[in-house]
């Protein structure tokens, strides 16, 4: 019979003890390996899907990567990079959808939108529009802005087929004629008294023939209902008294600055001068205040005005051209010589010597040509709107003394006065950009730098460099220019050799050294203009409007 030790026992209970615990914990490993693993496909999926344009699937990856890995930065950061886009796209998708009469499928884009991005305030205002269109309370419009339950009467005619009409008559049964054909009512001013005109009117609409009566016995009319007309003499105390009145709300939607507005508010009034109205610059809007022909008229006049401005991107290049032109030509001679011979001898030796030599060295001949060299300084791009001024200062600011003052104080003393100036590359620009696609530009350019520094006064000032050019030229879309100024030529003649010999015409190659140096340094402005945003398309005069007579706006009615 085996005794079983203590220690085996100890290990016996330990490893029952530990062995579920390894288990645990492995198991809880596994997952969380198993959930790492899939939230890094998840970011990996959302970083394809973005990069593909996907941006709404690219969310969704991001947003599931982050609820299973919340601790990890990274997709959170993506999550939230994503979200403003994401809710943007589902706007877009619903608007499409609005448009397309698909209201329910609209209303869902615009609430996934708003899951997305609580703070979005498009989405939020689509969906409530769209949930007001869906509600079955505000069918009859009840709950319609004033602005959309009370619009000006508009008449309905039964019949559009052509009239023609031979009377002699009443103006008041010619008015009843007109109306029974139609199939409209006929009121009159109690004060009115008809006269007798005569209409020979052939394949007319209604809108003509009640237009033409109008001039013949002169008179006005204006619809009460949609089946219902009131007819009054054409003077302007009674257009006052009868005629309708109306307030509309245009919202300019390509408005840059107050002036913009100022300048259509300008046009209309003069344009339009019994009605009435009011600029609103903080909401780019115009209240205006008159007849329903007036709006009209005021709402295709504001349609032809209020167009986004053209807008042209300018590429300029500054290039620095050094040209040092260097011709050497000749051959190089010694301007010394000595002569010896094998011994020290004395000049009576040398004398009755028969044999010496004479070193005149290497002759070296030089034919040196070097051109050209061209550096860009600066090429920025700049854009600018049509009229509107653009600036551009790449550089630094350089104090200068302007002048000096004596102080009042006890202790006296003199201050300088300084004035900063830009130095580097500053360029002014004004495009004016014509409908046939061409540019007139205005332009300042100018290359400045820094020079020595120079002691007035015991005050120090830098001497600066400068180099400007302004122009106004005009361009075509895409077209070069280039505007060029001579900076410095210097021109230098060097000539060395034995004199005498060197002189000659055709010698002096032989016994001289002929070198020419030209150096000149050019800076060269190169312009090119790219329109981003053309213009209004279409002819450049606008169609005619007929207006009606001087006395008031009535405008022509289509069928």
């Amino acid at each position: 019979m085996s005794r079983r030790t203590p220690a085996r026992s100890l290990a016996r209970f330990l490893s029952r003890l530990l062995l579920p615990l390894l288990l645990l914990a492995f198991t809880s490993l596994s997952a969380y390996a198993g959930s790492s693993l899939s939230a890094k496909q998840l970011y990996k999926d959302g970083q394809a899907a973005e990069s593909s344009g996907s941006i709404t699937v690219a969310y969704d990856d991001y947003r599931q990567a982050c609820e299973q890995d919340p601790s990890d930065l990274r997709y959170r950061l993506a999550r939230e990079r994503t979200r403003s886009a994401a809710a943007s796209e589902y706007v877009r998708e619903g608007e499409k959808l609005r448009d397309a009469h698909h209201s329910v499928d609209a209303l869902v884009r615009f609430y996934k939108a708003l899951e997305i991005d609580p703070a979005n305030a498009l989405a939020d205002r689509d969906a409530r529009s769209l949930e007001k269109e869906l509600t079955p309370g505000n069918a009859s419009g009840s709950n319609l802005p004033p602005s959309e339950t009370a619009p000006p009467p508009q008449l309905k005619l039964t019949s559009i087929e052509p009239l023609t009409l031979h009377m002699f008559e009443q103006s008041d049964s010619v008015y009843r004629a007109v109306a029974k054909t139609a199939g409209i009512n006929v009121l009159f001013d109690p004060q009115y008294t008809p006269k007798r005109i005569e209409v020979d009117l052939r394949n007319v609409t209604i809108y003509e023939a009640l237009r033409i009566l109008g001039d013949l016995s002169d008179t006005f009319w204006k619809p009460v209902t949609h089946d219902t007309i009131f007819v009054a003499a054409n003077t302007h105390a009674k257009r006052q008294a009868f005629e309708e009145q109306a307030v509309q709300t245009f919202y300019l939607t390509n408005v840059a600055q107050n002036t913009d507005l100022n300048d259509i508010q300008t046009a209309l009034r003069n344009m339009l001068a019994n009605a009435r109205f009011y600029a609103i610059p903080s909401q780019n809007a115009i209240v205006m205040h008159g007849t329903p022909d007036e709006l009209l008229l005021a709402k295709t006049l504001i349609n032809s005005l209020d167009q986004p401005k053209p807008e042209v991107i300018v590429d300029i290049t500054v290039m620095e051209v050094s040209r040092d032109l260097t011709r050497t030509i000749g051959l190089s001679p010694p301007t010394s010589f000595s002569i010896t011979s094998g011994t020290s001898q004395t000049l009576n030796q040398i004398a009755r010597s028969s044999s010496y030599s004479i070193s005149i060295g290497q002759a070296a001949a030089d034919l040196l040509l070097s051109d050209s060299d061209t550096r860009i300084l600066q090429n920025p791009r700049l854009r600018a709107t049509d009229g509107q001024k653009a600036t551009l200062k790449i550089g630094e600011r350089l104090p200068v003394a302007t002048g000096s003052y004596s102080s009042t104080a006890a202790v006296t003393g003199v201050e300088t006065q300084f004035q900063y100036i830009d130095v580097g590359v500053n360029i002014d620009m004004t495009p004016t950009i014509h409908t046939n696609r061409d540019v007139t530009l205005k332009l300042s350019v100018e290359v400045s730098s820094e020079g020595n520094i120079e002691t007035i006064d015991d005050v120090s000032e830098p001497i600066i460099n400068q180099q400007k050019t302004e122009q106004t030229v005009r361009l075509k879309d895409g077209e070069v220019n280039l505007i060029a100024g001579l900076v410095q030529k210097q021109t230098s003649k060097t000539v060395s050799g034995w004199p005498g010999l060197g002189e000659f015409p055709l010698l002096k190659y032989l016994f001289s050294t002929q070198e020419h140096e030209t150096k000149s340094d050019e800076i060269i402005f190169m312009v090119v203009p790219h329109i981003v945003r053309a213009g209004r398309a279409g002819p450049p005069v606008s169609p005619q409007i007929d207006t009606g007579t001087g006395t008031a706006i009535d405008l022509r009615r289509l069928q």
